[in-house]
């Protein structure tokens, strides 16, 4: 089945871009998707974890991922077809094409157990995404496009860097740098080989992750992507960095250096949510805006993990919290684009009152962003917040609430503008209606985030205490 995984999106991919009809090329996506996510969720009752050789398993923080980039990506396929409805074939192709290719390497990241592997097949999601960052080909999206492309391999070429370290730290000791060998074998590594490993690895994931200030590409990247990109850069992609980061840890709480790892990564996680406060106060552009409030929330996953304990708890269900709020929110941003045809918040007034349905959405991704009650991201951010109490780390604790009060208020400013504001000038400009493909997805989303406030499923809670596991003995 992991297998099938893996081939399946590369052999939809490579069908995409040869099939000459819209309509076939849309089945296949469908397909491909509904088929990824079928067989991701039967691993949920499998016992974990699942191994094909020595490369290639997946294990809990591996299924955890993947399981929420094969759900969300089936949502953003059933969203395309209404939104690209209009676009020219060879355009649909190549987009489709690298679509599924962009699945195909993230579901080789997730199942990646060595660290070269690994490592190979984040900047294949780089690669592979780098034609749907600039698929309008406009200025911006080709600057957005070059400042993605060269930020992340100067991360890539550090984390490589770190690798090669790691390598050092096993010479003579352990035979290869397998994620599992390092785990089993700690005390035959070079702690001060494997210290400067830790060191460039973080800072070169941390880049693909989002974390300030290695973040720059971020909000370039995301806002001129189309919306569904979007969603899938923030959704999936940043959660596949935070895989990285997380195998990281594995490997340094296996050898002791925990609390050495934990000391560069919660400074990267405040700073984060604080630069995120500071772009969102007044921002102009609303997909923008949700682009700085995925480095705010990839700076909270970044803190429960370096807080340890129940923070670990906390991060894993805020990477899966956010995943979801961050699919609904660019999504909503692609309705209100086909709506209202600008990104700028000052341009669209009245969502509520002139498209009530993308106007209800609106609110319910604002509110779930900014992790108000009845909403996941509320639990998670709380758990986080408990774990920074109960290890009397109390001045983090009052910043952590003091931005997430801030990032509230500058959020609140625009969004409530964009929905309830009149704007007399609008009422004779012609606007698409909302079609049933762009609102169902949606829809789907918003049900998700609204239940993980309420309700986490056992078999859920039973995985996410089975990946904290791993970090907390």
């Amino acid at each position: 089945m992991l297998l099938f995984l893996l081939l399946l999106p590369l052999i939809a991919g490579g069908a995409a871009f040869v099939l000459p009809q819209r309509g076939w090329r849309n089945k296949v996506l469908i397909s491909a998707a509904l088929a990824h996510c079928a067989g991701v969720f039967s691993f949920w009752r499998s016992p974990l974890p699942v191994s094909l050789n020595e490369f290639l398993g997946l294990d809990a923080p591996g299924l955890l991922v993947l399981s929420v980039v094969s759900l969300l990506f089936l949502m953003v396929a059933f969203y395309l077809l209404g939104y690209f409805k209009d676009e020219p074939d060879i355009s649909h192709r190549i987009f489709i094409g690298f679509l599924l290719l962009f699945l195909a390497f993230m579901t080789l990241v997730s199942a990646s157990r060595h660290f070269g592997l690994l490592l190979i097949a984040i900047e294949a999601t780089t690669l592979s995404s780098v034609p749907l960052i600039n698929f309008v080909k406009t200025k911006q999206s080709i600057e957005a496009t070059w400042k993605f492309l060269v930020i992340c391999l100067v991360g890539i070429a550090l984390a490589l860097l770190g690798i090669y370290f790691l390598a050092v730290a096993t010479i003579g000791n352990v035979e290869s740098i397998f994620i599992d060998k390092l785990i089993s074998h700690p005390g035959q590594l070079s702690l001060p080989w494997l210290k400067m490993s830790v060191i460039f690895l973080l800072i070169g994931c941390g880049t693909k992750m989002g974390l300030v200030p290695m973040h720059t590409w971020l909000p370039d990247a995301h806002s001129q992507a189309p919306s569904p990109v979007s969603a899938l850069l923030s959704g999936c992609l940043l959660n596949c960095a935070f895989l990285s980061v997380f195998r990281i840890a594995q490997v340094a709480h296996a050898a002791g250096l925990m609390p050495f790892f934990s000391s560069m990564l919660i400074p990267l996680g405040i700073m984060s949510m604080g630069l995120a406060y500071v772009f969102i106060l007044g921002q102009e552009d609303y997909k923008r805006m949700f682009a700085y409030s995925s480095v705010e929330h990839m700076g909270i996953v970044a803190i429960g993990l370096g807080l340890g304990g129940i923070g670990i708890y906390g991060s894993l269900l805020h990477m899966i919290n956010n995943a979801f709020t961050k699919g609904l929110a660019f999504l909503v941003t692609g309705n209100l684009y086909q709506q209202y045809h600008s990104k700028r918040a000052g341009d669209v007034r009245g969502v509520l009152r002139r498209h009530p349905l993308t106007g209800i959405f609106l609110l319910a991704a604002f509110l779930a962003v900014s992790g108000l009650p009845l909403f996941g991201t509320f639990i998670s951010e709380l758990i986080i917040l408990y774990a920074a109490l109960l290890g009397h780390h109390y001045i983090l604790a009052f910043f952590y609430l003091l931005f997430l009060a801030l990032i509230f208020m500058g959020l609140a400013g625009i969004v409530l503008k964009m929905a309830q504001a009149p704007a007399e000038d609008q009422e004779a400009m012609e606007t698409s209606g909302e079609s049933p493909s762009m609102i169902l997805p949606v829809l789907f989303l918003t049900l998700i985030v609204v239940v993980l406030g309420i309700y986490i499923p056992p078999i859920l809670n039973g995985l996410l205490q089975q990946c904290s596991g791993l970090l907390a003995g």
